[in-house]
């Protein structure tokens, strides 16, 4: 859980100033690529560009052009590739130079990296290396098409995304801070790239699930209204990060107690198995309150 990788613009960026842990990392929302945008992410110390190639697939890659260094956000998507504002140079998916207006040879150094990159909750994630060491984070006891979510740019923190992440395996903190009746569980699962456990009260459930050094997840049940939640952060560089969050609950509400649903009441709507759009992942209702 602590590989760490110096990034792909050759600066150092960890704490000790070594790198960046090697992690899937949030940059961004996954509507913010919609309609054909490109955007450009501070991240790692250096600086991505984002935008769907032609199937729809989300891309990130290096945003410096290698022509002569421009950035490659202020760019536009051409056929599902990135074409540099500068000189109109195009680079596909792979970050491989496609094509030069001038008709001039393309260089073999004409390219630009490209980041393993996966969509889930809502949000576009990036691996910092060559090749993923573990799967994307997920919310622990659940899977993904099994909830109304909704995620969120939560703002920038003058932190590493760890020290955020810490507070999930924080018992004491958890019970001062954000009052849940929790306590220490029995045991820790502990594993190459995350960490797991289970808490178990009268009337209460924790399920909480570290993945890699930025991501905490978990299942929370309180006097039978059960919510899902993730937080993940993403560097900016040695000492800021960039905080996202997912906020879920079930589709489908199959227990219905005095007359009330099983939901929580954050924003929660109460037909969602009904009214649930597949597309955009939230409830259609027009009920206040209705979306997540």
């Amino acid at each position: 859980m602590t590989e760490i990788n110096k990034g792909h613009n050759g600066n150092g960026g960890g704490l000790d100033g070594s790198g960046f842990h090697r992690s899937w990392f949030p940059v961004g929302l996954a509507s913010d690529l919609d309609n054909g945008a490109v955007i450009g992410v501070d991240f790692l110390g250096t600086r991505v560009v984002a935008y769907r190639d032609g199937s729809g697939r989300a891309v990130v890659q290096s945003a410096w052009c290698p022509h002569l260094g421009a950035d490659l956000a202020l760019g536009q998507r051409v056929d599902g590739q990135i074409r540099c504002a500068y000189h109109h140079w195009r680079f596909d998916a792979a970050g491989n130079c496609v094509d030069i207006p001038t008709g001039d040879k393309i260089p073999p150094v004409a390219t630009i990296f490209s980041y393993p990159a996966a969509e889930a909750w809502g949000l576009i994630w990036v691996f910092n290396g060559d090749t993923p060491l573990f799967g994307v984070p997920r919310i622990p006891g659940i899977e993904q098409d099994d909830l109304a979510f909704e995620a969120r740019l939560r703002g920038i923190r003058q932190v590493p995304p760890w020290v955020s992440t810490s507070n999930g395996v924080d018992f004491q903190h958890l019970r001062s801070l954000h009052n849940l009746p929790t306590s220490a569980p029995e045991a820790i699962e502990v594993r190459d790239y995350a960490i797991e456990y289970r808490v178990e009260a009268m009337g209460y459930m924790q399920h909480g699930l570290i993945t890699g050094t930025n991501v905490f997840a978990q299942h929370l049940r309180r006097r039978g209204m059960d919510a899902f939640m993730l937080f993940a952060g993403a560097p900016i560089d040695q000492h800021r990060s960039r905080g996202f969050n997912v906020v879920a609950v079930q589709k489908r509400v199959t227990a219905i107690r005095s007359g009330r649903s099983s939901m929580p009441s954050f924003g929660s709507c109460a037909t969602l198995s009904t009214n649930w759009s597949p597309k955009t992942r939230r409830c259609a209702s027009t009920t206040t309150g209705s979306r997540i």
